[in-house]
């Protein structure tokens, strides 16, 4: 089985040759030479993104803060990059996800290797179909108990679970009180998130 990407290096920059021929799986994935570019295997296509933009970034680190925060002693908070195994035909890098001491056990030496507890996506317009469907679908069936999605082009928060599927459990806009199930003792304003 061969290298489906060709990097080629020169002084002034790095292309990227992606053969999206072939259905990629978890082997060609972990075969990959390591780049500065953050990629994924969503339901067998490698995709790669652009470095997260400087409100993603601060947004990702008010997150992080607030979860770290929240839950010492209840299990480890981690921030991309890191690899969560699906499945054969995909592997995601979520923005944050938190791990409870009892699910401790999926943390392996290659990335996270079972659900988590919590998973955290900052969107953007550049991934915004795949983070409210693709990922949505696939982690909720993986069996992540919560799923948030963070739009800060429209300063909403949408949190879903396991036992409500597709349906949101909490939907605010602008403001009101953030909460969640996985972690009761979490509780912040929505507004926090995207004053700079």
């Amino acid at each position: 089985m061969g290298n489906f990407v060709s990097l080629k290096k020169d002084s002034a920059m790095q292309t990227v040759i992606i053969d999206n021929t072939k259905e990629w799986t978890v082997e060609d994935y972990l075969s990959l030479e390591q780049t500065n570019k953050p990629c994924e295997l969503i339901n067998g296509e490698l995709i790669m993104s652009p470095a997260p933009s400087p409100q993603h970034q601060r947004i990702s680190i008010k997150l992080f803060k607030i979860l770290d925060a929240t839950s010492k002693g209840l299990g480890e908070v981690f921030y991309a990059p890191i690899d969560l195994y699906i499945d054969d035909k995909n592997v995601f890098q979520p923005d944050l996800v938190f791990i409870s001491e009892i699910n401790k056990k999926f943390i392996t030496e290659r990335g996270l290797e079972g659900p988590p507890d919590l998973i955290i996506e900052i969107i953007s317009p550049s991934n915004s179909y795949t983070d409210r469907n693709q990922r949505k679908k696939n982690y909720l069936a993986f069996g992540v108990k919560e799923y948030w999605i963070v739009d800060p082009g429209n300063k909403t928060l949408e949190i879903y679970s396991y036992a409500s599927g597709e349906t949101p459990v909490l939907y605010l806009a602008e403001e009101g009180i953030v909460a969640s199930i996985v972690l009761p003792e979490l509780s912040f304003s929505l507004a926090e998130l995207f004053t700079p």
